[in-house]
Formats: C-alpha cells, structure tokens, sequence
C-alpha cells in the first residue's frame, strides 16, 4: 500500500503549484517531492524541483498533505523548502488526508534553483515509539529535529545533521515551535510519560513545552507555539512517551 505527499503552494502574484509523490518511504528522513500534473490533467510541467519550476517567484502559503493508498492512517512528521546547501529554509504546514487549511508561511520563501520541498510520514498508531518532530524558527533560521521515542524515557531529539536544538541554534531567539507525534490515542495516553514535546536547559529546567499535533485525521493544522525562547549551547528538546 503506497503512501504519497502532495504539497500545495501559492506564491505572491498569485501563481499556484501542484507539487505530489505517489510512493514516499516511512521515517524522519523524508525525500524531495515534486511538481506534479497528474497524467496531464494540471497544467503544468511534472517531475521538476520546485526552485527550477518557479524561479523567481516567492512562496507566501503552503500546506502539506499526507494520503495512505485507500487508507487514512498517514500522517505528517514535517515538511519545509530548502536551500541549494541544504538548509532548511522554512517549515511548510500540514496534516493527513482531511487537512484544510494553506497557512501563511513563516517567511516568504524566493525560488531559486537549488531551492526544493521535502517531507516525511509515518503511520499513526497507539504507540510510544513513534516518530517525534519539532519545527523550530528564530529570525535568522529555521530548523528541524526528529527522534524514535523511547516509551517512558526522555528521548533527544536531533537535527537531520546529528546536532541537537543548542548546537543548532544557540544564541537565537526561537519565536515559533511546531511539533508532531503520530499517535492514533495521545503521546502519553497512559499517563506516565510528558504530553507535549518539551525543551530543558543543561540542568533540566522547563524552557518551552509545545504540545504536538498528534491525534485523528490530521484534519487542521495545528497551531504552534509562538511565545520567545532563547536558545542556548546546552539546551535540549526532548519527547517522554507512555502508550
């Protein structure tokens, strides 16, 4: 049963972009997903980065949508433009298959060639060692941090590079957190671990705790947190499941 992405954009003139892949492999790593003119019935160029299909134009809205082949069990871990050096630009929004909404970016986002849309899923199940994610952004960057849960346990959560929050992002000021767990019953349902993803100081104090979209049909996207965080060398973000 193939799982597929579709990732919709609209840009500052008011140009639309289709971009879908059919058959998108599980986990945090994620893969490009291109533009897309389903056998011919959109018109617009299929199979092409989305910086190369667009060059010039700058991404204001975009939402992310996840679809299991005759199921409804997909969900989002995340999905965000990058650049030709593979830095993550800015997050794109987004759920399963009842997602509704195109959300404002968090900045425009120009295209370039080198400038691509990635995204990941994994199937939603009452478990506590699925995949966590956290959208971070500061003013100056974005980034994105994964993990597998450890049911009961703190679990780190690291970049795509291996580095965590505070190596990535010191000394910046975090002003929008998103997270993500694909829970089909909660992150902590049996009521032991943390019920929201959650950032500590080197000695463990509470920094920020940003409640993951987490449950049912993925059929909004889910706000994210939006109050300043100073991020600094030693702070961490962390998931504590119990399923």
């Amino acid at each position: 049963m193939a799982t597929g992405i579709c990732i919709g954009i609209r840009f500052s003139n008011g140009t639309i972009a289709y971009l879908q892949n059919s058959d998108v492999t599980t986990g945090a790593s994620g893969e490009e997903i291109l533009t897309a003119n389903q056998g011919g019935d959109l018109a617009q160029t299929a199979g092409v980065s989305v910086g190369q299909a667009y060059t010039g134009l700058v991404a204001t809205h975009a939402f992310a949508r996840v679809q299991s082949q005759a199921a409804n069990t997909g969900r989002l871990l995340w999905a965000n433009f990058r650049g030709p050096d593979g830095a993550i630009i800015c997050p794109i929004g987004g759920g399963g298959w009842a997602v509704g909404e195109m959300v404002p970016l968090y900045k425009p986002v120009r295209m370039t060639t080198g400038v691509v849309a990635y995204a990941a899923w994994q199937i939603q199940a009452d478990s506590g060692t699925g995949i966590a994610s956290l959208d971070v952004c500061s003013s100056s960057k974005c980034d994105n941090f994964t993990v597998t849960a450890v049911d009961g346990a703190n679990t780190e959560l690291l970049n795509k590079d291996g580095a965590t929050l505070g190596q990535s992002m010191a000394g910046l000021v975090a002003n929008q957190m998103t997270a993500r767990y694909p829970a089909s019953v909660g992150l902590a349902n049996n009521l032991g671990g943390v019920m929201a993803l959650f950032v500590t100081a080197s000695d463990g104090t509470l920094k920020a705790l940003v409640p993951a979209q987490a449950q049912g049909q993925g059929s909004f996207v889910g706000p994210s947190v939006t109050y300043p965080v100073r991020i600094n060398q030693n702070d961490g973000a962390f998931v504590n499941s119990d399923t």
